[in-house]
């Protein structure tokens, strides 16, 4: 095995998808010290801090507008981006790879044919190629055109093995796609390995008692398959929860997981009055997203990967909920008590923030299980 590429969005301004990268990454390199490991984001990246419009009023504008114009815009937007420029840096990058890794992260979903049309696109030049799915999550809404596109990747790039994130994922490959039940492995989450993964990047001290990632909500709900879902004021709800964690003596920090919808709240918080009392950080690179959380002594989030982190560090965190993969984590996990849904009082989670922040026994045998589990199940793929 001399390149292995790892096709996904690993310099996404959301940082988990960079740590899911790095940790895949890890773990290839255990089986395959010698090898090569390059990435290709499907969004066209070239690395991190390039501009797109979620943070600011175009994203507004674009979330106002019908789905299927908003599906149309996307699909033609990524048209234009393969024949001007993806297309020859992805021949280029595929051509001389051995294996063709497509995951992990919630990239078999269709939110405006964000997804679908990326993973099509490039499965026109994974024709040949050996090609597997790995730890993806598979959502369960689909439109018409985004099941299409997604069927037309794995007619052109034929995937030796597929492998889901959870056993919601692979019932929803299996329904919404046909793949074989039997042909599907649940391998968890790569980040799970993230703790070994970043071990340079660690912080020795716990300069926080208390991580806050603030998350858009309104950026949460449209891209939740739950068909309920509604978000409150998300600069108040955070302000609201750390105000009342520092009044309990708490040293809070804010973050974000480095999205620029989330990163728009947190400048709305830092703006008000009695905003320097709290700390605030948004990290650039995801060595900086694993660094900061592991300064926590505990954290509380929305965003899948913060937990995520979180819980490969040893740290104690509190979720709430917004999509599926977010339930399916805590349940994996073993901690359910510690999901809430979107917008909780900020009594009952300040109550099981600190009931977290004081735990005494963390269930350190689970997340060595699942650690394992990870690992070998990726090497079994590779």
């Amino acid at each position: 095995m001399n390149k292995i590429l790892i096709c996904a969005v690993p310099f996404s301004d959301n940082l988990g998808d960079g740590v899911i990268a790095a940790s895949l990454a890890h773990i290839a390199g255990l089986k395959y010290p010698d090898a090569k490991v390059e990435f290709l984001d499907i969004a066209g990246r070239a690395g991190f801090q390039e501009e797109n419009l979620r943070g600011g009023g175009a994203f507004e504008l674009f979330a106002k507008l019908p789905s299927l114009l908003r599906s149309l815009i996307v699909f033609l937007y990524c048209l234009k981006g393969y024949f001007l420029a993806w297309r020859k840096n992805w021949k280029a990058a595929v051509s001389d790879a051995d294996l063709v890794v497509i995951g992990g992260g919630q990239l078999f979903c269709d939110v405006a044919l964000n997804f679908p049309s990326k993973l099509y696109f490039l499965s026109r030049l994974l024709r040949g190629k050996r090609v597997v799915v790995v730890s993806v999550g598979v959502t369960g809404k689909w439109s018409f055109w985004g099941r299409f596109l997604v069927k037309r990747f794995m007619e052109n790039a034929r995937p030796v093995f597929y492998a889901t994130r959870d056993q919601d994922s692979a019932n929803n490959l299996h329904a919404h796609f046909r793949v074989p039940r039997s042909s599907i492995r649940v391998v968890p989450d790569p980040a799970l390995v993230c703790a070994d993964a970043f071990a340079e990047e660690l912080s020795p001290e716990k300069n926080w008692d208390i991580g806050i990632c603030v998350s858009s909500l309104d950026a949460l709900v449209m891209n939740s398959e739950y068909a309920n879902s509604n978000s409150t004021e998300s600069a108040k709800f955070f302000a609201a929860l750390a105000d009342a964690l520092r009044a309990r003596g708490n040293r809070v920090l804010y973050f974000t997981n480095g999205a620029s919808e989330d990163n728009k709240v947190l400048s709305e918080i830092s703006s008000e009055s009695g905003a320097l009392k709290s700390g605030f950080f948004v990290p650039r690179h995801p060595d900086e997203l694993v660094s900061l959380i592991s300064a926590c002594s505990c954290v509380v989030a929305h965003r899948l990967h913060a937990n995520i982190v979180a819980y490969s560090l040893n740290i104690p965190s509190v979720g709430m909920n917004w999509d599926k993969k977010v339930e399916s984590f805590f349940e994996l996990t073993k901690r359910k008590r510690y999901l809430f849904d979107l917008s909780p009082r900020i009594e009952k989670l300040e109550e099981s923030v600190l009931g977290a922040l004081n735990e005494k026994t963390p269930d350190r045998q689970t997340l060595e299980l699942l650690k394992r589990e990870v690992v070998a199940g990726i090497h079994a793929l590779i």
